[in-house]
């Protein structure tokens, strides 16, 4: 869990490091094909079958445009705001999950679920506050926000086809979904990246790949709800990187907003195993 959480630093130091020279629909499109390729080249005999083998298709349709719309939205967030807050406001996407299983799920919502929400986005105002002396981008923030809820939208279909489709038929739906739609749109936006920059662009899939499959080997071990908040070391990762790569330093009130939205989060986890 700590290897796929340094992993996602490194992959969004290189997004917000790309993002101002190259277009979102690109960094997007390598990501995404970088790992389609990855992934139906170990399967390349069964790719067909596989991509065949879901029964719910617009589930399978439906998850991917969640996730793409996830992605678009937190390439966003992370270009417009420092890495420690972006960061922090992705965790807020356990609260989503815990209230979306309670609306779309039938699973069991109180007090302390819907508590959880509100210390959250109450840490999301205190980040917005203008009168702060630390500029944050409404717009990036607004982003993370819209990029946490689809992911949690995402996590929420997945659980609904993990019943009955495997990983790999998830992962290449949603790979060969995301590289259809986003090849136009790479193509209408291209601009030529460097030979360096493009080397990084195929790294952030990479890493993509990295980071799922260390995920993958930390729930195989160990129970998600003991190493859940060890994805709370994403916040050290950041911090530092953006530090140290892009100068940045948060003051004491993004600091505040940052522990409220790690706080709402905690509280969404513990009632996500029933308390």
């Amino acid at each position: 869990m700590l290897v796929n959480a340094l992993i996602y630093s490194l992959m969004v130091m290189i997004i917000k490091a790309v993002a101002p020279e190259v277009p979102l629909f690109v960094i997007m499109f390598f990501s995404v094909a970088t790992q389609f390729a990855f992934i139906s080249g170990r399967a390349v005999r069964r790719l067909g079958p596989l991509l065949m083998q879901g029964e719910r298709r617009w589930t399978h349709l439906l998850r991917s445009l969640a996730l793409m719309l996830s992605m678009l939205t937190g390439f966003y967030a992370v270009a417009q705001l420092p890495l420690a807050v972006s960061t922090s406001i992705s965790f807020s996407k356990a609260m989503f999950v815990t209230l979306f299983a309670g609306l779309f799920l039938a699973e069991a919502t109180g007090i302390w679920r819907w508590a959880a929400v509100l210390v959250g986005f109450s840490g999301v105002l205190i980040l917005s506050d203008p009168t702060a002396g630390q500029q944050i981008s409404v717009l990036g923030l607004a982003a993370g926000v819209v990029s946490a809820a689809a992911a949690a939208a995402g996590a929420i279909l997945t659980r609904r086809l993990a019943q009955t489709d495997p990983a790999e038929v998830l992962l290449l739906n949603q790979t060969a979904i995301g590289t259809l739609i986003l090849a136009p749109l790479a193509i209408w936006s291209w601009q030529t990246p460097e030979p360096a920059t493009l080397m990084l662009l195929v790294a952030t899939g990479l890493l993509s790949v990295l980071g799922n499959t260390s995920m993958i080997g930390a729930l195989r071990v160990g129970e998600a709800s003991v190493i859940a908040p060890v994805d709370f070391s994403r916040a050290i990762f950041a911090g530092v990187l953006g530090y140290l790569v892009f100068s940045e330093v948060p003051n004491a009130q993004a600091l505040a907003g940052m522990a409220i939205i790690a706080l709402g989060t905690l509280m969404s986890l513990r009632s996500g195993r029933g308390r």
